[in-house]
């Protein structure tokens, strides 16, 4: 069996690779950045990759291939039209159930996605350092995209939000001052740093942590059996050997510097009525603070 180590620089590699020329490799597509400065899907790459290669033994080569860029609503109609065949969308499963497709059943963050660090428009920022409980966030403007997930919870909790449909465009507005905070996940808040230094007027919160169930599982059309079920095991094989809970720590690790996950307050943020529940495995924050001395 293939130890931590190997599977790791697996699925960090790309793309993957054919295992046998008696039976076609499985063509798992997925979607492109919305630009040079979107990392968003970097690591849903790495965990799409870890799955496939911890199922090669057992079913197969594969190759991964990128999408056209797309925005969120044309995404998922490709996949609910299963055009191109196995496009593999990571959302939440209230979207995924109304594109009508199915869910490889598997919370691919382990929870961690909805752990939330602020950008901040530092005209605000002492303000926000001063937060001790959710009532004080509600001064605050939030900038999230249109219909993500995000809008929902903020808004059950009562904090205002404006939404947008270009990604770079928020850490404009927060950098100009028209919003406040751009709340983004820990697994995003790092690469997005790097890659929008020394833009004037933005920059990180050092206090808060939002916390809230946000799952997101792999979506696509319901067609693709042999899809669903590779990942469905190769998700829970990467769990078992503990290649998934390394592959978030190597994630987050160069990053924990900069985090400060254990300085930071936590706000818990409830779920809207009818939110899916999260399920099991997830990490607490204590769980991957703990993970990350």
């Amino acid at each position: 069996m293939p130890n931590r180590r190997h599977l790791l620089a697996a699925a960090l590699a790309l793309p993957g690779v054919s295992a046998s020329a008696s039976a076609p490799a499985l063509v798992v597509t997925l979607r492109a950045p919305d630009g040079v400065a979107d990392p968003r899907n970097d690591f849903v790459g790495g965990i799409a990759r870890l799955a496939l290669e911890r199922t090669r033994d057992s079913h197969g080569g594969y190759t991964l291939a990128r999408s056209v860029p797309m925005n969120n609503v044309r995404a998922l109609r490709a996949a609910g039209q299963n055009d191109p065949p196995n496009l593999l969308l990571p959302v939440a499963p209230d979207v995924g159930r109304e594109a009508g497709l199915a869910a490889v059943a598997f919370p691919i963050h382990l929870g961690v996605h909805g752990y939330r660090v602020c950008f901040v428009n530092p005209a605000r920022r002492e303000q926000l350092r001063a937060v001790r409980r959710l009532a004080d966030l509600g001064p605050f403007l939030h900038v999230q995209g249109k219909d993500w997930a995000d809008v929902s919870v903020l808004r059950a909790n009562g904090l205002k939000v404006v939404e947008v449909t270009s990604y770079p465009a928020m850490f404009q507005m927060v950098a100009l001052g028209r919003v406040d905070l751009f709340c983004r996940s820990i697994l995003e808040a790092g690469p997005e740093l790097e890659r929008h230094a020394g833009l004037p007027g933005l920059v990180l919160d050092d206090s808060l942590l939002l916390a809230y169930d946000l799952p997101s599982y792999f979506h696509t059309h319901p067609s693709n059996l042999a899809l669903i079920e590779r990942m469905t095991a190769g998700l829970k094989r990467a769990y078992s050997d503990g290649s998934l809970q390394a592959l978030l720590r190597q994630r987050l690790q160069p990053y924990a510097p900069l985090l400060q996950l254990a300085r930071r307050r936590v706000i818990q943020l409830a779920s809207p009525p009818g939110w899916p529940d999260a399920t099991e495995p997830r990490l607490t924050p204590q769980q991957l603070m703990k993970s990350l001395r």
